[in-house]
């Protein structure tokens, strides 16, 4: 008797741990109304239509994805799963300018975006995007390598910026910036001025008169940190002496090749990051526009708060604001697991690009990130994805196309 009773209290059990486990299961997923506005900025543009914009949403957690068309408006009613979405929006509308009626291409993206309750209204802000016909930056060394005893070697970082397009083009004069605020460590900026312009923290120039450097379709020029041959100093490094370019900091002890131009110095001194976490961009300053006119005009001091150990200390810094309408290409690098947000306007860049996927992986050194080639021109030179998103456009931890 005892055992019938044994056995039919343990099937009584089983029947409600399989119940509760099913009513679990099936409980409705958490749904959230949304009301979307998508708004361009700055505010003083004068918006006549909104033609066509694409809404995509991304929930971080569970992978979910849906896409949204719209048409004359930038609204958007929607019902979503309740999460935590990154969210991209693009598409075009036509601006009152000093001449008329302008068309142009928008884009914006949020990251983190929290999506839940009932109902919630969230924004989208827009930016205007500008189209490339100029230099682009085609490979970023950033993570230098290591010698074969382990040690860091990092003289042997560059830039490769090749020229993308069906005419010749002029290097004379283009800047090279490194932002001034990093993508791992994002802060509240006073004021905010992201929309519209890129905060440099160090500045670099070209040289040339106007015509001194052309850069034939699909050539390339190269921007060392030092023009040596480094296999001299370490086997598994590459040649850097026969660069275009060098970057020299004359109140350093720096390495200088005398056959090797140098870049000019503006603003700060250029160090690049080993692990990436930086935006680099490449600007044209009006013509006649000296360096220190650059600075002089355009010096910018923000504020923020930094907290830490549950304190909060007042902050400041100072730095030099590029005007988007300068910039012709930028490219936000990050690490995977660090990243937290785009220090560029999505006018300039949509998304961002990597070597690895986490802080201080030792198996980042001799990798490079490098755009994609999506065709050949009829002389057999590259052509390369420039759609203004670093995470659609780059080939991430890829080897640098000057190693052998």
């Amino acid at each position: 008797m005892l055992k019938q009773l044994f056995r039919t209290l343990i099937a009584l059990c089983a029947l409600i741990s399989f119940t509760a486990c099913s009513s679990d299961s099936d409980a409705p997923e958490a749904q959230t109304s949304l009301q979307l506005q998508l708004k361009v900025v700055p505010e003083d543009l004068q918006v006549k239509e909104y033609k066509h914009l694409t809404v995509s949403f991304k929930e971080l957690n569970t992978g979910f994805t849906t896409t949204q068309e719209l048409k004359n408006t930038n609204t958007l009613s929607i019902t979503l799963p309740s999460g935590t979405y990154h969210i991209v929006a693009e598409g075009n509308i036509a601006y009152a300018d000093g001449s008329g009626t302008t068309e142009a291409k928008v884009g914006g993206v949020q990251n983190g975006v929290v999506i839940n309750g009932s109902t919630a209204a969230k924004t989208v802000e827009l930016s205007l995007k500008s189209g490339n016909s100029d230099l682009i930056l085609e490979e970023i060394f950033f993570t230098g390598t290591k010698t074969p005893q382990g040690a860091m070697y990092f003289g042997d970082q560059y830039f490769k910026i090749t020229n993308n397009t069906d005419q010749v083009l002029y290097a004379d004069g283009m800047l090279i910036i490194q932002s001034s605020f990093m993508t791992n460590e994002k802060q509240d900026y006073s004021p905010n001025i992201m929309g519209s312009t890129l905060s440099a923290g160090a500045i670099i120039r070209i040289p040339g008169t106007g015509k001194t450097y052309p850069v034939q379709p699909g050539e390339s020029i190269i921007i060392a940190e030092d023009a040596i041959n480094h296999k001299e100093f370490n086997p598994a490094s590459v040649n850097l002496s026969t660069a275009n370019f060098q970057i020299f900091k004359e109140d350093s002890d720096d390495i200088d090749n005398p056959s090797v131009p140098k870049m000019i110095n503006v603003f700060e001194k250029m160090v690049i990051h080993t692990q990436g976490y930086y935006a680099y961009a490449l600007a044209r300053m009006p013509q006649g526009m000296t360096n220190e006119a650059l600075i002089t005009q355009n010096l910018y001091t923000y504020t923020y708060n930094l907290s830490f150990g549950g304190e909060v200390y007042p902050m400041d810094g100072t730095a030099v604001k590029i005007p988007n309408e300068w910039i012709t290409d930028a490219v936000n690098l990050s690490v995977q697991d660090s990243f937290q947000w785009l220090v560029t306007s999505p006018s300039l860049d949509m998304g961002w690009t990597s070597v690895t996927a986490f802080d201080g992986d030792k198996n980042r050194f001799g990798k490079a990130v490098r755009r994609k080639v999506i065709g050949k021109t009829l002389d057999g030179k590259n052509i390369f994805k420039d759609s203004n998103n670093s995470t659609a456009d780059f080939e991430h931890g890829v080897k640098p196309s000057l190693f052998n």
